[in-house]
């Protein structure tokens, strides 16, 4: 997938903790699977949430793993350490 910020107002980045939600950089990922011959795309957009690895990256890949799930595409594999 693909992140994405959109800046709201220019401010350093000592103030973004403090900055007032309204004021806070919007948000987004796209992405697309499977990557051979794709069969779902999503857009996700939060509004005033920061970066887009860390709020609308998540929401992105739950959308995609549930869709994948319930099309009989995604088989889950324990984790390798």
């Amino acid at each position: 997938g693909k992140t994405g910020t959109a800046q709201v107002i220019k401010i350093p980045e000592s103030a973004k903790k403090k900055l007032a939600n309204k004021f806070r950089d919007h948000a987004w990922f796209v992405a697309y699977a499977p990557v051979k011959n794709p069969s779902i795309a999503v857009s996700v957009f939060v509004e005033h949430g920061g970066h887009g690895g860390e709020t609308a990256g998540p929401i992105a890949k739950a959308t995609i793993e549930a869709y994948m799930k319930s099309s009989g595409y995604y088989v889950e594999t324990p984790a390798k350490n």
